[in-house]
């Protein structure tokens, strides 16, 4: 299994060298205020990112998802690819790709279009697209756990350090906030309960996120790494972007479903 990417702690409080009668060391005052101000700050940056995520306005990002599945028998890593352009109030392109299965959702907040390139099909809905779809624009996982929903189920956080991510030839500072969720948020599958998250300092928006679940075994485990390839902020989105044009040889299929989510 490829390593995991070692986090390094700096806002650790220091043990005091005081020894007390009962030969205990204890924290100085100033650690513990320390160390409370690191866990104060590294919630309000999860709390900053769920907002971003969901307004931040005229972008286009693109991300890979990495899954590895790991048993002791072998391992073996998925990958799936997401490009999403985003105009608020209403305006979505979301394109999809893992295996040989496709999805694209455009929307212009009136009429939304979703196109199954496995099955070659398309339909259209009335009304504008899920408003998950444009959280999950980012880097993430999904339902309780997408980027949007951690202030409700988180139970700790605390900064792990600091990190350039180099993405298309641009440095992005980000923070580093390992977060802790309640088990319920992911039916007890999230090992430790736990996922890390790589939060631009300029902004705000996860640029990566990294998490491990279990598998049906102790042995057993799949590890997540999704992280953005390509940001474009402040873009001027061409008005083509809304419009669906469906492939030639795709059918229109006269039943309607949910546009898919980030699983």
């Amino acid at each position: 299994m490829p390593a995991r990417i070692l986090h390094c702690l700096i806002t650790a409080a220091f043990l005091s060298p005081l020894i007390f009668d009962a030969q205990m060391p204890v924290r100085r005052l100033s650690d513990v205020r320390a160390a409370g101000a690191s866990a104060e700050k590294a919630r309000a940056l999860v709390d900053e990112q769920a907002l971003a995520v969901q307004s931040i306005d005229r972008f286009a990002v693109s991300h890979q998802v990495d899954i590895t599945s790991v048993t002791p028998d072998y391992n073996r890593t998925t990958h799936a690819f997401v490009k999403t352009w985003v105009e608020r109030p209403g305006h979505l392109r979301a394109e999809s790709q893992q295996y040989t299965r496709s999805e694209t959702i455009v929307s212009d907040g009136a009429t939304t279009w979703v196109y199954d390139g496995g099955n070659r099909t398309y339909w259209k809905q009335t009304g504008g697209a899920p408003r998950a779809l444009f959280s999950n624009a980012f880097p993430g996982l999904a339902r309780q756990l997408s980027s949007a929903n951690l202030p409700s189920v988180i139970t700790a956080a605390s900064l792990s350090g600091a990190e350039s991510l180099t993405i298309d030839g641009r440095g992005y500072l980000c923070d580093i906030v390992d977060v802790t969720v309640v088990p319920s948020a992911s039916n007890s599958a999230l090992k430790d309960n736990l996922l890390h998250l790589w939060i631009s300092r300029e902004f705000k928006v996860p640029l990566k996120v990294e998490a491990t679940f279990a598998g049906a075994t102790p042995a057993d485990l799949k590890t997540y790494s999704d992280y953005v390839t390509d940001f474009e902020p402040n873009l001027n989105i061409p008005r083509s972007t809304w419009t669906f044009n469906p492939p030639p040889d795709a059918k229109p299929r006269s039943a309607t479903a949910d546009p898919a989510q980030k699983n």
